[in-house]
């Protein structure tokens, strides 16, 4: 009787026991899987802000980016440019022929179509630089104003001398930068085309100015401010000499 008392008295605390250890493990296993569902849903919650903010990032950017694919339609100054360039190839099939008999004086005809668009005391800013400009006199910059303007016509007019069988197509799609618009004018032929890009601002006065042109993808104002730039330095910082040597660039 002893020895069975002892055994139910024993296989109670065995039972209690082994209960308190249930309840427990079942106390840890509740925790432990609240302590991974909340785990879990962090983990959605942050990939989902994740995903979503990676995906808005990604929409804002094609929409940027189709915004500038097509750019806007600006139609006034679409024909301030498509009718001038228009006019210029007309008078090159035209009058072409007289190219032969005085260059010179047909080359100034056709400049003098460009030179009312070309914003030439910016360009020539441009191309000298700040330091420089700054420092230069009044003379100086007039000076400078005189020759960018001199061969950045010849250099353009010289350069679609060539293309006298060419057609011309103005882009509607214009692109807007911060303050600029660029311009996209094509020149194509039956077995060949290349497109020419002018860079244009508006004025105080609210008139439109060419103040770089892209021929081909040759940047003509990139490539005159390093060509100055080198003959600045080659002639000890001189403008005066730097601007008498400086040399038209062909293309």
């Amino acid at each position: 009787p002893l020895q069975f008392e002892m055994w139910v008295h024993n296989s109670s605390t065995l039972k209690c026991f082994d209960l308190e250890k249930a309840f427990n493990s079942s106390n840890s296993i509740k925790k432990a899987f609240f302590a991974s569902f909340w785990k879990i849903f962090f983990f959605i919650s942050n990939y989902n802000l994740y995903m979503l903010r990676f995906f808005s990032s990604k929409i804002l950017f094609v929409i940027f980016l189709t915004q500038n694919l097509f750019g806007d339609k600006i139609p006034e100054l679409h024909e301030y440019i498509d009718s001038n360039a228009q006019y210029f190839l007309t008078v090159i099939k035209e009058e072409g022929s007289n190219y032969d008999d005085n260059p010179e004086e047909f080359k100034e005809r056709l400049k003098n179509i460009w030179e009312p668009m070309v914003d030439v005391k910016v360009v020539s800013r441009l191309i000298l630089s700040s330091k420089i400009y700054a420092s230069a006199t009044q003379t100086q910059k007039k000076m400078f104003e005189k020759r960018t303007k001199k061969l950045l016509l010849d250099t353009y007019v010289s350069t679609l001398l060539e293309f006298d069988n060419y057609q011309i197509v103005t882009d509607e799609n214009i692109k807007v930068n911060k303050k600029t618009f660029e311009v996209s004018v094509s020149f194509f032929s039956d077995s060949d085309s290349f497109v020419t890009k002018l860079t244009v601002y508006k004025n105080n006065l609210g008139q439109y100015r060419i103040i770089n042109i892209i021929v081909d993808g040759i940047n003509l104002g990139l490539i005159f401010r390093n060509q100055f730039q080198d003959a600045y330095l080659e002639n000890n910082s001189d403008l005066d000499i730097a601007i008498e040597s400086w040399k038209p660039t062909t293309l």
